[in-house]
């Protein structure tokens, strides 16, 4: 039985001919690929920068060694993600903490996220994640990060293409920066648009546009010709030319990808709808004054369901279905409850 895979990447002819132009020109990287790329980007988000990198794990590092955070720092985010997300306030030696989610958004509460700075008082950072696509409430979180202080980086791992609509409404693209001090992206095969692994950090802020491109290359300051300075160190972070061409020419896609990822979720909600007025399933809803390209479709099984979420898997893997759990929650590794 051939097993219906959980994400597939869509690579057409354009694209294999953007790379192969690439690895025959001068520059494989470290070339002007990657500019390009960070500049259409930009054009797409309404951010001024876009600083692109080696996956999205190193656009969360990044970011969070952007913001220096460290040892003493607390960095807020929800369980119901991929662990970079709480792993990169760790790993830049800050205490990552968690809030629970909107049970219908399947995004970070901010009402949880008042109720912590109120008593614990505030982070230092809040990331909040834009699951399946599906962007976070980011107005009202720049409403609190205005009274408690606390900077914003927008996890917008899953959201490329997507949008909302502020209260006097305007539309803003996610990664558009306009309630955050930063957002990223990722380009696993799995997301929205791939260049096979790549990430993206972007922000409005020139300064911190700066910092991140150093931090990228190992933490160089270029100080004039050959000569160059450390006055922080870091990591290769780099995205090759060979990544960026491939990831420039996806972005040329992003709306068709939207309008069929759209499609499939319609149909799954038709499909499945019956079961959800039984109870079996509940099932998921585009939240209003939202435009998300989405990334996941996440069912939860309902109070009527006749098998448990283990089973329900299981029998999917059975039936050539290649379900996915998203997400184990973070709080709940090894690594988090020995801490």
């Amino acid at each position: 039985m051939a097993m219906i895979p959980y994400g597939r990447q869509s690579i057409n002819d354009d694209d294999i001919k953007a790379v192969i132009e690439t690895l025959r020109s001068d520059f494989i990287t470290q070339g002007p690929k990657v500019e390009e790329f960070e500049k259409a980007l930009s054009s797409l988000t309404g951010a001024k920068y876009a600083v692109c990198c080696s996956s999205g794990t190193a656009a969360l590092y990044l970011a969070m060694r952007a913001l220096s955070i460290g040892p003493g720092s607390t960095g807020l985010t929800t369980p119901l993600t991929f662990a970079a997300s709480a792993n990169c306030i760790e790993l830049a030696g800050g205490k990552a903490a968690f809030v629970d989610i909107d049970h219908e958004t399947l995004n970070i509460s901010v009402e949880a996220v008042e109720e912590y700075c109120n008593q614990f008082g505030p982070p230092d950072v809040v990331i909040p994640v834009d699951f399946a696509g599906i962007p976070s409430d980011l107005e009202r979180l720049y409403e609190l990060k205005q009274r408690f202080g606390f900077s914003i980086v927008e996890d917008a791992a899953h959201a490329i293409g997507s949008s909302y609509t502020k209260r006097n409404g305007q539309k803003v693209q996610c990664g558009a920066c306009v309630h955050t001090d930063m957002a990223i992206f990722s380009f696993h095969p799995v997301k929205n648009i791939t260049c096979a692994e790549g990430g993206a950090v972007l922000t409005n802020d020139p300064e911190m546009a700066h910092r991140l491109k150093c931090l990228r290359e190992h933490g160089i300051e270029r100080t004039g010709g050959w000569r160059y300075d450390f006055s922080e160190i870091s990591f290769n972070f780099r995205l090759s030319d060979i990544h960026a061409a491939l990831g420039m020419s996806q972005l040329k896609r992003i709306e068709s990808f939207k309008q069929k990822r759209r499609a499939l979720f319609e149909r799954y909600r038709e499909e499945l709808s019956a079961l959800e007025e039984k109870g079996s399933l509940i099932l998921p809803k585009i939240p209003d004054g939202t435009y998300p390209c989405m990334h996941l479709f996440v069912i939860r099984v309902g109070e009527n369901a006749k098998v448990d979420r283990d089973t329900l898997f299981s029998l999917l893997r059975e039936q050539g279905v290649a379900a996915q759990v998203h997400y184990w929650p973070v709080h709940l590794f090894s690594y988090y409850k020995m801490r």
